[in-house]
């Protein structure tokens, strides 16, 4: 079914009373402290229990006089480098039409979708839609995209808080993977409709990327194929933290070059995985990887964004490196195509999945909470520092004063069709705040729908006591398992299961936490193993606190000796120290030879 577009019009003087202005606004009686989020005050919670708004904001024609950019944009500079002239023509087969009006309390959510008029008659042939509507008790937005080449995203109007956590749950999801263990269900295969050529067209993978001809000027059908093939692939980003904003669907290699850090999943087809493996799946409740190929398909990738290629070869793209984190690497970000867990699909919606990213001081933390296949019910959170190793995660800085310059460097494209240089793409002096998008963000490949709800925004907790040891640096003796290392102990929760913590088998145990400079130390907090849902004979019997302004000499503020209470305070005068090592003299109160510890907090006072 078509639907028949409406003219250009101004709708500022309807959206002007919802923008909101400096970094986030709200109303008085929106905020509240969370007693779920300890720490964290609730800014806003989007239910979608009111029926969305989008006749006011017509559907409106892009005719990229106005691009992003001049790299990868829509009309980005790099494609005409590579393919030619035959590329523009292309590119004008089509128009392009955009569409965006506010969502929620004060408009702090902006909806955004995209959709192509392929015949230029002014009537979209296939729109995607995003609309409420209950499902059991509560209410969801739906995301429906029917045609790969369109596109709808949930993003903030206004940029995030140098500090928040983002959360929401994906209650239904049909973006490509396996059902019951086929490709093809419903009458679509890995989620695409059957109907028509599907391609990547008109912005491929490279003239010279194998598996086809390279020549812009083929017919639509010949582009690489989406559906299946070995450019055969479907998803969806759960959630993505980018550098620019106002962001709105575009093609998939311009977000390559726009990401900070993201959640997807990454549905490829059996074509395309061909005799490889396709990737590994981590199976957190053994700490062990598996094959993509003898999963579902139903990938969750959680990962970062590094440095570009700053001089790609001749048909090549622009993008980023890629630093995937599971739970069998410890949450340390490698360079290959490593996916955290599987969803379940078929579960939903009476099961659901919690998907959150937070941004604190030193990094970033992506979250996911739900039943996985394989792994079953949990929650997998990882930290990932700004830098590390001197890898650091792309344009992090959301203020100047965060970044030196020292990964400044030009972009270099040299192509027969042309040669461009792109300067200063990190300088000193930059920034870049943050804005998330949820969603299907291409208009190039991936197809389908999903639904979600309780989309939340949290900033700290005003006057809240500050963690001195979240996500800092911590080393141990030894741990039990490769995914119950010492970062568990100082990454902010406790009570996300049974693996949510340190634990050694050591002949000698310690748990040890740098602050990484001389910090102001006053009390230290200990989860034990009771406070993380494990038995309160296994609490720490006879233990030491200990502080240090070097990690060689330690002082004793803390002497603890037959405890059986499963969250222990010690409070002692204050103290400038840099680190803090917790000595674990007899495990627990039972005959049970382990150390176990969820937690290890400390605070000024």
């Amino acid at each position: 079914m078509k639907t028949t577009l409406m003219r250009r019009a101004t709708i500022a003087a309807a959206a002007s009373a919802l923008l909101l202005t400096g970094t986030v606004a709200t109303s008085p009686s929106a905020v509240a402290d969370d007693p779920t989020r300890p720490g964290w005050t609730l800014l806003y919670n989007e239910t979608f229990t009111s029926a969305l708004n989008p006749g006011n904001a017509p559907w409106t024609r892009d005719t990229y006089a106005q691009p992003f950019d001049t790299i990868m944009d829509d009309p980005g500079q790099w494609y005409r480098n590579d393919y030619g002239p035959a590329w523009t023509t292309a590119l004008n087969s089509f128009n392009t039409y955009r569409k965006e009006f506010p969502v929620g309390q004060n408009g702090w959510l902006t909806a955004s979708l995209s959709a192509r008029d392929w015949n230029k008659d002014g009537v979209i042939e296939n729109p995607p839609t995003l609309t409420t509507q209950p499902l059991g008790a509560e209410s969801v937005a739906v995301m429906n995209v029917p045609d790969h080449t369109g596109g709808v995203i949930l993003r903030p109007t206004n940029r995030l808080p140098d500090r928040y956590r983002v959360e929401y749950k994906l209650k239904t999801l049909d973006f490509g993977g396996k059902r019951n263990g086929s490709i093809t269900y419903n009458n679509r295969t890995n989620g695409y409709s059957n109907t028509g050529c599907k391609t990547q067209h008109p912005w491929g993978e490279g003239s010279r990327s194998p598996g086809w001809s390279g020549n812009a000027s083929v017919p639509y059908c010949e582009w690489q194929d989406v559906r299946s093939g070995p450019y055969g692939y479907n998803g969806f980003h759960f959630m993505a933290i980018v550098d620019f904003a106002n962001p709105a669907p575009r093609n998939n290699h311009f977000w390559h070059y726009r990401r900070k850090v993201l959640m997807d999943s990454f549905s490829q087809h059996p074509d395309r995985v061909g005799s490889g493996t396709g990737g590994r799946v981590c199976n957190a409740a053994n700490n062990t990887y598996y094959n993509y190929r003898d999963g579902n398909f139903n990938t969750v990738n959680m990962w970062i964004s590094g440095l570009p290629n700053w001089n790609p070869g001749p048909g090549g793209l622009a993008g980023n490196s890629q630093w995937f984190m599971t739970p069998c690497s410890n949450g340390v970000a490698e360079q290959q195509l490593s996916s955290a867990a599987e969803l379940q699909p078929e579960l939903m919606p009476n099961q659901f999945y919690t998907f959150a990213i937070e941004r604190d001081a030193t990094g970033y933390v992506l979250e996911v909470t739900g039943n996985f296949a394989r792994s079953g019910q949990r929650t997998i959170r990882m930290h990932r520092p700004f830098i590390v190793n001197n890898a650091p995660i792309w344009h992090y800085n959301t203020a100047p004063g965060e970044y030196d310059g020292r990964y400044n460097a030009n972009l270099v494209q040299n192509e027969p069709n042309g040669s461009t240089t792109w300067p200063n793409q990190w300088p000193a002096g930059s920034s870049y705040p943050d804005y998330f998008v949820i969603g299907d963000l291409y208009t190039n490949v991936y197809e389908g729908s999903a639904s979600l709800t309780d989309l939340r925004l949290y900033v700290p907790q005003t006057g809240a006591p500050t963690n001195l040891a979240l996500n800092k640096p911590a080393t141990a003796d030894s741990q039990c398992a490769a995914n119950e290392g010492p970062a568990k102990a100082v990454n902010g929760t406790y009570n996300a299961g049974l693996a949510d913590k340190w634990c050694s088998l050591g002949a000698s145990k310690w748990l040890r936490v740098d602050l990484q400079s001389a910090t102001t130390v006053g009390k230290v907090v200990i989860r034990h193993a009771g406070a993380g849902g494990e038995k309160t004979s296994w609490n720490t019997k006879d233990f030491d606190v200990q502080l240090s302004t070097n990690g060689t000499t330690w002082t004793n503020v803390a002497t603890v000796r037959n405890n059986t209470a499963s969250t222990t305070t010690h409070t002692f005068t204050p103290a400038s120290v840099r680190y803090i090592r917790l000595n674990v003299i007899t495990p627990t109160n039972d005959s049970d030879t382990a150390a176990r510890i969820f937690e290890l907090e400390a605070y000024a006072s």
